[in-house]
């Protein structure tokens, strides 16, 4: 309940001097929804929170009660990006999110922005994917992944993990049941060598928010390599797992598996 004693914009700027935070303008909003695949206009509502802009690396979330960690930390959680909240005022707050998620607007208006809305996504698509191709197809990213499995084969290992952090890509051999840390290239190269990994095993490399499968067949020093693929989306990017099945590396003489001799012609008698 307001009194209307005081301006709300009057209590929006004193938040804001005393968190340290900036003031959004009504210019500030955006003309169209972000992130409006991913998060439902009602938790926007409920939250009071609107994402105004999105780079790769941040999203600026305009708040009307700035201090709500839950809410911070749920888009941190859903985008994966550092959130940079700005202080609103409720009532241009709510008139935005009329605006952009609104019933009130017109079944043409509707329909317009629609479109809009469609030819957009489908060219952030379109861009995203050209830019994740050209990333896995220079040069040194191609050879650190042939790198990467080739040393896994020599290793004997029976699966690479390929995990994302905040601040480090973790490649981790697993041999004989024990995972084991390697060597792992710069974070700044995640994007590209998943992305080289998901190319091979004929995977959408612009779909990151899904799980896939998918399978890579290799001839590496004259054997017959399958590695099954599988990606997770986590909080810091795609995990990929890449389990080895080198089908050469499997013994069908009943010798090597440790029968004994007599063990062998009694098995050859009863035939």
């Amino acid at each position: 309940m307001t009194l209307g004693l005081i301006a709300p914009r009057d209590v929006a700027e004193a938040l804001a001097a005393q968190l340290g935070l900036p003031m959004l303008d009504v210019a500030g909003y955006p003309e169209l929804p972000i992130l409006e695949e991913r998060v439902s206009p009602r938790f926007l509502r409920d939250a009071h929170a609107l994402p105004v802009r999105e780079d790769a690396d941040e999203l600026v979330l305009a708040m009307a009660d700035p201090t709500d960690r839950y809410a911070i930390d749920a888009f941190a959680m859903v985008t994966g990006r550092r959130v940079r909240p700005m202080v609103a005022v409720p009532g241009e707050l709510d008139a935005a999110l009329e605006r952009l998620y609104g019933s009130g607007k017109s079944a043409m208006g509707q329909i317009v922005g629609d479109d809009v809305q469609d030819a957009r996504r489908r060219d952030r698509v379109r861009r995203r994917r050209q830019r994740l191709k050209d990333l896995a197809s220079e040069a040194p990213v191609i050879r650190l992944v042939s790198l990467l499995i080739t040393n896994a084969l020599a290793a004997r290992a029976s699966d690479i993990h390929i995990e994302p952090f905040e601040n480090r890509l973790v490649v981790r051999y697993r041999i004989d049941g024990v995972l084991h840390e390697i060597e792992t290239p710069p974070r700044r190269l995640s994007a590209a060598v998943i992305s080289r990994v998901k190319i091979l095993a004929n995977l959408d490399i612009a779909e990151r928010r899904l799980p896939q499968d998918g399978r890579i067949r290799l001839r590496v020093q004259g054997k017959e390599i399958d590695l099954r693929v599988s990606t997770v989306p986590t909080m810091h990017g795609e995990s990929v797992v890449m389990r080895i099945l080198d089908k050469g590396g499997v013994a069908l003489d009943f010798a090597k598996l440790g029968f004994l001799d007599d063990t062998l012609g009694g098995a050859s008698s009863r035939r």
